[in-house]
């Protein structure tokens, strides 16, 4: 019901959703003017002893834990005249589960981007002892969806915990008609552990990121059937399919299935130790994916210093579909690439580029773009930047020069990508390779591939 205030400064807008724990209401702070979610929970749940025993420490302590991959706690009460509420940031976007439906499967490079967040987020919790205990899509809202600038929002930290009305750790309980009692969480995402009725630690959001991770990739979850009852001895019991065995193996390099399967594994002793290890874990996969996929991308050799030593149909064939080669250069690593896009989503895709590198653009005219990445400008760092690995470091001046010279297809984009360094010579194979994976990187950018090929 809109125009209920909470806690004296929560005016309710509209109603957005209702779930298991109550209903969920946008709302305006009148005395800051800004937006933000309030939940207000049914009697039921606010009723329960239990419940209420844990509420204000997990309240305390989620409010104390501040994140920018995490929705914020602002106020919560369980004795406001209106009802018991908890009020939080709101979060423009999309959650992750719409995402997927829209997109039927991610890339695997995507993926990696949205998990290096997540990653960050999780580690950054799991290190001031707070578990999630119900990851899944669901949970996680997409701000810019379907923009080179995407950045997640984990919700719902904690509460998982709180709606424990029956004293398990980190799971909800359900009496069913046979008198046994069992976790029900979210079955298709819960833990072995917690099916199992054992305790729980930040191991079993691990676990939960392997089913997300899984469903990402491939489209569906691992587990798919008929009751809830089946799935729940799934989980704790059977090995999840093969990406060979649900059609999915093209789609998905083995690397990187690896690294999902092992989330997904049943002894908690298993899965990578935390959520920073899982975070290398698939950066290192998705980088050794690029490599074993195309090992001589961007070290095609110099161009030739005497136009005589290239045969005439090549010279012709370059000409005519790309833009004009220019003249030698022993420093200057060259590349080309197509892209199907419209000017506007290939601006999209380059801004994403440079800032998910942390470059800067210096100038951009009609037909060529000048960029340097790694400068000492750079604002802006990638996904998995805050572990401390990743991509050689160094500076590259990259020039991008981009024409469209067959009318009958409009989008279709040419692309020459012409990269140097200030300091670095071609001939350094370490600064081949950093250009080899930024390469890498701009291709599946503007070429849509998972990896180069």
């Amino acid at each position: 019901m809109a125009g209920r205030t909470f806690l004296g400064r929560y005016e309710t807008v509209k109603l957005l959703g209702e779930g298991g724990m109550g209903r969920v209401y946008l709302a305006k702070q009148t005395d800051l003017g800004r937006q933000v979610v309030v939940k207000v929970m049914h009697e039921h749940v606010a009723n329960d002893p239990k419940f209420r025993e844990r509420f204000q420490r997990e309240m305390l302590l989620m409010a104390r834990f501040q994140h920018p991959y995490v929705v914020a706690l602002y106020d919560a009460s369980l004795n406001d005249p209106q009802g018991p509420c908890i009020v939080m940031e709101y979060v423009r976007g999309i959650s992750l589960d719409t995402l997927l439906h829209r997109n039927t499967r991610l890339s695997a490079a995507r993926v990696g981007r949205m998990l290096g967040q997540l990653c960050e987020a999780l580690y950054a919790a799991h290190s001031e002892k707070i578990i999630h205990r119900d990851l899944k899509p669901a949970n996680l809202m997409v701000v810019d969806p379907d923009t080179p600038y995407e950045k997640i929002k984990v919700m719902d930290f904690g509460l998982a915990k709180l709606v424990d009305s029956s004293g398990g750790i980190g799971m909800m309980h359900h009496q069913s008609n046979t008198g046994l009692d069992f976790a029900v969480g979210t079955p298709g995402y819960i833990s072995p552990e917690q099916v199992r009725g054992e305790e729980t630690d930040f191991r079993c959001d691990i676990y939960g990121v392997g089913v997300m991770l899984y469903e990402l990739l491939t489209g569906r979850l691992p587990f798919i059937r008929e009751e809830t009852m089946d799935v729940l001895f799934a989980h704790a019991t059977e090995p999840p399919p093969s990406f060979a065995e649900i059609g999915s193996n093209g789609w998905t390099p083995p690397e990187i299935e690896a690294v999902v399967m092992r989330c997904l594994a049943k002894n908690p002793n298993d899965r990578p130790a935390s959520a920073r290890e899982l975070a290398e874990l698939y950066d290192k996969a998705l980088h050794a994916a690029e490599q074993r996929l195309n090992p001589d991308a961007g070290t095609p050799g110099p161009l030739p210093q005497n136009a005589d030593e290239t045969p005439e149909s090549a010279r012709t064939e370059v000409v005519a579909t790309g833009p004009s080669l220019p003249p030698y250069d022993p420093n200057v690593i060259m590349h080309q690439l197509e892209a199907w896009m419209p000017d506007t989503i290939a601006t999209y895709k380059l801004r994403g580029f440079v800032e998910d590198n942390g470059g800067e653009v210096f100038e951009s005219v009609p037909g060529k773009i000048r960029m340097r990445i790694g400068g000492d400008g750079a604002k802006n760092k990638s996904a998995f930047s805050w572990l401390g690995i990743g991509r050689k470091s160094g500076i590259v001046d990259l020039e991008l020069r981009m024409e469209r010279n067959n009318p009958k297809q409009p989008n279709q984009l040419h692309v020459l990508v012409l990269m140097s360094s200030p300091h670095r010579k071609a001939s350094d194979p370490a600064w081949r390779e950093r250009c080899n994976e930024l390469f890498c990187e701009l291709r599946s950018y503007l070429a849509g591939a998972v990896v180069c090929n």
